[in-house]
């Protein structure tokens, strides 16, 4: 019996798991074969002062979108700390 846990415990976590978040407050080192999402979008304003005497525009940075993060298929070995945090969100 120990000599199957040692065995598991060389090749943990599972290969296909290649993503490790660490979302804070204790909670680091989450195993997740796939995140997606963590795309930025940075509006652009145009912008012309009114007593310019160019007739072109500014382009200045503007609001910062932010999209969904999705994880899928996690690894939680006797753990619920990540399910408490997510009931507390819920």
């Amino acid at each position: 019996m120990s000599d199957d846990r040692s065995a598991q415990a060389a090749v943990w976590p599972m290969p296909k798991f290649r993503f490790e978040v660490d979302l804070g407050t204790g909670m680091s080192s989450i195993a997740f074969q796939e995140v997606s999402g963590m795309d930025v979008e940075n509006q652009i304003i145009e912008y012309r002062k009114s007593n310019s005497k160019l007739f072109s525009t500014e382009k200045m940075p503007g609001i910062v979108k932010h999209g969904n993060i999705t994880m899928k298929r996690g690894i939680f070995v006797n753990d619920n700390d990540f399910w408490n945090w997510h009931a507390e969100i819920v």
